[in-house]
């Protein structure tokens, strides 16, 4: 299989690697929810909570926010003076995904790995053709390297170590609906040429009621090297009960890149929320590290203690900062990781 036909070299052959999100941050990267129906009615809301989540980031590193020039006076309303707000045409919000993924070099230049988007395998309510060139167009603003590796993925949909190990889920990246002839053997070695990594480690499945279908940052994390944190469900009867304990098992019996066997933190799933008759997939799994901190949502649930004790001890040089009522973000369909997505510190 042909993977980098257009490009002289991969991303591992150069030297690049995607630093593990805990690393420093040059800044932060945001968009504008630009999209009404993909927010079911709760357009103004998000406005409100994506104006709190950027202001709030903002406060540990740079926030920069894309919004069409139309709407930047609208997002500035809801926005700290402290929020760059970055005029370009884009579909929605969701930059993790739609946005670039940042790869860097041991003299610490940065690149950008351009993959394909398609609005999660053409899922409903999903507009998709200006954030599609969104990587592209930032890698031009930073005047960094571009890199195509040819498959649709999304930046919530993988998670590394820093040190040569990636975590995913098999639904979203071998999903029909996004890449209908890319085998788990050529998907991994893809993967490890587009992050610099050399081992990937597959999951069978994620919440059972994230949209994505399954992207691992709803339900898996690396805190370190040899360390991941996953969701953990106590009722039998919750769909998700059997899921996390077999991704629980599968990551017990796993190695990273480096040999180390895989130590699982278990992080309690928030009480079970619904919309009607729509269950929302609430995650305290989908935080931001930003510099010095980490931006974890808090949904008002007796879960709430638990993952504050787990997080500070796991992360004992962070402050923890909350972001309430995060349920309107994952009424849209995601969270705090999902909105955002972080540009490594370059040296010089």
């Amino acid at each position: 299989m042909s993977i980098h036909k257009e490009l002289k070299e991969s991303p591992l052959d150069a030297g690049f690697t995607m630093p593990a999100e805990t690393a420093a941050h040059e800044c932060c990267w945001m968009g504008w929810p630009v999209h009404p129906l993909a927010w079911r009615g709760e357009h103004d809301h998000a406005k409100e909570a994506i104006g709190r989540l950027a202001s709030l980031i903002s406060e540990c590193e740079p926030v920069r926010l894309l919004v069409p020039e139309s709407l930047k006076n609208e997002a500035r309303r809801h926005c700290s003076s402290t929020v760059e707000l970055v005029g370009m045409d884009i579909d929605d919000g969701w930059l993790r995904d739609s946005g670039p993924t940042f790869v860097k070099n041991r003299q610490g230049q940065l690149a950008v790995v351009d993959w394909d988007f398609n609005g999660w395998g053409d899922m409903e309510f999903a507009e998709w053709h200006r954030d599609a060139k969104v990587a592209a167009r930032i890698a031009d603003m930073l005047h960094l390297p571009l890199y195509h590796p040819g498959i649709v993925n999304e930046g919530g949909a993988i998670h590394v170590d820093g040190e040569g190990t990636v975590l995913c889920t098999r639904p979203t990246i071998l999903d029909p609906c996004r890449n209908p002839e890319l085998s788990e053997a050529d998907a991994s070695e893809v993967l490890c040429e587009s992050l610099g990594c050399s081992k990937v480690l597959w999951l069978d499945e994620g919440h059972e009621q994230d949209e994505t279908k399954g992207h691992i940052d709803i339900v898996a994390s690396f805190v370190s090297p040899g360390k991941v944190m996953h969701l953990d469900c106590d009722d039998p009867a919750d769909p998700n009960y059997p899921v996390f304990r077999k991704n629980i098992a599968d990551l017990e019996s796993m190695t990273d890149a480096r040999g180390r066997k895989i130590e699982v933190i278990r992080v309690p799933q928030p009480s079970t929320f619904f919309e009607g008759d729509r269950r929302l997939d609430l995650s305290h799994q989908n935080y931001y590290p930003a510099n010095g901190a980490l931006v974890l949502p808090r949904f008002a649930t007796a879960e709430d203690e638990a993952a504050e004790e787990i997080f500070s001890r796991e992360f004992p040089d962070r402050e923890i900062l909350w972001f309430d009522d995060p349920h309107i973000l994952f009424h849209g369909g995601g969270g705090i990781h999902c909105l955002t997505q972080q540009q490594p510190a370059a040296e010089s």
